[in-house]
């Protein structure tokens, strides 16, 4: 049993690229054997025509957070429904690269992507945190003030905002950025300071980008239920 819990743990690592959402909210997984120290995952997705890249980029996290288990030696994922299931299976369970797995139809690794889609997430993730933060009635100047060390102590955040801010500085670090107490805790994608007087229109631009990604969760979400015939997740375990 704690074999198994240790395995869906690692596995609520691992996001929906495009949605920021992790594969266990999602409903993704659809199975996980383990037999001694190897563990085999089977995941689905929306449709069948999902992008080959977003979906090797799932299976490859898949294998990759499993893998970091002590007692794991060998992971094996399985992409059920897919078109490119055979492709994606064979490489992402021996090691290979997306350009090695697909030759004939990429132009690249998938750095790039990853990154882009990190941004999205940052600037999505900021967004509900400071939404909130505005919410409790911070003004403007005093967030851009704000060190990480005043937003984890924060005395009147609440578990939303104790949540939100867990899942910024999270993936705040993942896009390069220390989080260490002094530094100032709000900052652009880029590294770039941000300052009062552009500061509506920034909070302008970034609700957009959140409420793009959560059009298409809530798009893809409506597909996999759809597809599986599955109950519809309820209001609160969407906002999870």
């Amino acid at each position: 049993m704690q074999q198994r819990e240790e395995v869906f743990a690692k596995l609520a690592e691992v996001y929906d690229p495009e949605l920021d959402q992790s594969l266990t909210e999602l409903g993704f997984i659809n199975q996980v054997a383990i037999n001694g120290s190897d563990v085999t995952v089977s995941f689905r997705l929306p449709t069948y025509w999902c992008s080959p890249n977003f979906a090797f980029i799932m299976a490859e996290d898949i294998r990759d957070r499993i893998s970091e288990l002590p007692w794991v030696k060998k992971v094996a994922v399985c992409l059920e429904d897919h078109c490119a299931s055979a492709e994606i299976n064979e490489g992402v369970s021996n090691g290979k690269t997306f350009v090695e797995t697909f030759p004939d139809m990429s132009s690249g690794q998938l750095d790039e992507l990853r990154k882009t889609f990190r941004v999205k997430a940052f600037v999505s993730r900021q967004e509900r945190l400071l939404r909130h933060l505005i919410r409790l009635g911070f003004t403007h100047s005093s967030i851009l003030d704000l060190t990480i060390r005043d937003l984890l102590e924060l005395p009147n955040l609440e578990s939303e905002g104790i949540m939100l801010t867990k899942q910024y500085l999270s993936i705040r670090q993942a896009l390069g950025y220390d989080n260490e107490p002094k530094k100032i805790a709000f900052i652009q994608s880029d590294g770039k300071k941000l300052d009062l007087e552009s500061f509506p229109g920034y909070l302008a631009n970034i609700r957009r980008t959140r409420l793009s990604m959560e059009f298409n969760g809530h798009y893809c979400r409506g597909l996999f239920e759809t597809r599986y015939s599955m109950e519809p997740l309820s209001e609160l375990e969407v906002c999870k």
